[in-house]
């Protein structure tokens, strides 16, 4: 079908000839390999694609960061020195606040460690949870799950497991997490919430099982928090002031939260973020970590044996920036779930599109309730596989990845993110669904 001057599908030889080109295995395409080669289709045949492969944000952040750097510069107080392996004292304090603040949860400013985005708190999470007992060197991930988080898993010489959110909530789930802990191999329990990329919502009588069996277990939980206060439903950033996001915090002593800046503060090219630990983990001793990280505490362990070894700090600059934008948000003068609510508007927009044109939501509810309209969401389309629909979608312009590589047990479906879609292009995605869905009648 032609639309204007560009017809749809596009060239299926070009196109074969680029995925050639690269290498790349068409039935496993990561994030990056994706994104690599939908920027080469669109040089080869100078169009621009709807693109919604890559979750990384597209809103602009609050000048506060970027004056409260140079603030800190003019004063010396940035450029000089090395950064402190466990933060400055401004950022540690604004952390301890922020989170009182926005998560009802008290941590002190000891426990709050700077990390070069949420990524590395991660990954020094992943690596204390998986060595600090004999055994217990299973990360088990709810289900789907931050690709990279297991890219991490596998390249820290631990195992992995899972138990997939769609098959289980409520009281199921937390049978089914502790049938896997029974086996006393699991070290730690990683999920996010909302999630990545189902954006299901994790209740709090749920955290409250999981916290309750990572207690009886001796399982160290890693909350990735990447998203805070962006599941929209709830009237969530005004500080010290409910409601709060339901976090595992509030049920055991076993956690790590990771915070990060990329998404709720769009302060994404800092590469910072907050790895925010138990206070308990002060005086926790693990022994079995003493041999990887010359320490059997386990606080001691994240910063020297962890943060230490791998990037000895974040750069001050973006500690600075931070500073500026979490003591913005603990005044009340920065509503930061306000900001990115943007991406809740599109995400409805979006849907309602897919959904006209005989999509449907893979994920399509939380517990019974309709499914927030956030960062990421999920589809199918009837007679497809997931990598056979990313390979078709590419031929009308529309890029996403497959929920088979986030650990999803539903292989049929598509993630997609809706950070760098335009309100301008919502006709050209209702053109091109319109164009796919006449060449694949569905039924």
């Amino acid at each position: 079908m032609t639309m204007g001057t560009l017809t749809v599908p596009f060239d299926r030889t070009l196109i074969q000839a680029v995925l050639d080109e690269t290498g790349f295995d068409p039935a496993n395409l990561s994030i990056r390999e994706t994104n690599r080669l939908v920027t080469l289709i669109e040089g080869q045949l100078d169009i621009r694609f709807v693109r919604m492969e890559f979750g990384i944000p597209n809103l602009p952040y609050d000048p506060v960061a970027i004056e409260t750097a140079a603030q800190a510069e003019s004063r010396g107080q940035v450029s000089r020195q090395y950064p402190p392996f466990d933060g400055i004292p401004e950022l540690k304090q604004e952390a301890s606040r922020f989170i009182r603040n926005f998560l009802n949860v008290a941590i002190p400013p000891e426990c709050c460690i700077p990390t070069a985005g949420a990524m590395q708190g991660g990954f020094i999470s992943q690596a204390i949870a998986g060595n600090r007992k004999a055994g217990q060197d299973t990360i088990l991930f709810l289900a789907p799950a931050f690709p990279v988080s297991r890219l991490q898993t596998n390249l820290l010489g631990l195992r992995y497991d899972s138990v997939e959110l769609a098959d289980h909530r409520g009281d199921d789930l937390i049978r089914a997490v502790e049938h896997k802990m029974k086996t006393g191999k699991i070290g730690g329990l990683l999920y996010s919430s909302p999630n990545n990329p189902s954006w299901v919502v994790l209740k709090d009588e749920e955290l409250r099982g999981l916290g309750e069996l990572c207690t009886r277990y001796d399982v160290l939980a890693i909350e990735d928090l990447a998203y805070l206060c962006m599941d929209f439903r709830a009237n969530y950033g005004v500080p010290g002031r409910p409601p709060y996001p339901a976090t595992i915090a509030s049920h055991t002593k076993n956690y790590f939260l990771l915070i990060s800046s990329s998404k709720i503060f769009s302060f994404a090219g800092a590469r910072i973020g907050i790895a925010a630990f138990s206070p308990a983990f002060l005086k926790m001793k693990a022994p079995a970590l003493k041999p990887k990280f010359g320490t059997a505490n386990v606080g001691h362990a994240f910063v020297h044996g962890g943060v230490y070894c791998t990037t000895s700090g974040v750069p001050q600059s973006s500690q600075w920036g931070l500073v500026g934008l979490m003591r913005k948000a603990n005044a009340g003068k920065l509503n930061f779930a306000e900001a990115t609510a943007e991406y809740g508007r599109r995400a409805r927009a979006v849907k309602k599109i897919f959904l006209r044109h005989g999509f449907h939501l893979v994920y399509d509810n939380d517990m019974g309730d309709p499914l927030a309209d956030g960062f990421y969401f999920t589809f199918a389309y009837p007679g497809f596989s997931g990598p056979q629909l990313l390979l078709e979608l590419l031929h009308y312009g529309i890029s996403a990845i497959t929920l088979a590589s986030s650990g999803s047990s539903r292989t049929e479906g598509l993630r997609a993110c809706v950070s760098f879609v335009e309100e301008s292009q919502y006709d050209l995605i209702d053109e091109r669904l319109a164009c796919f869905r006449e060449d694949h009648p569905a039924g």
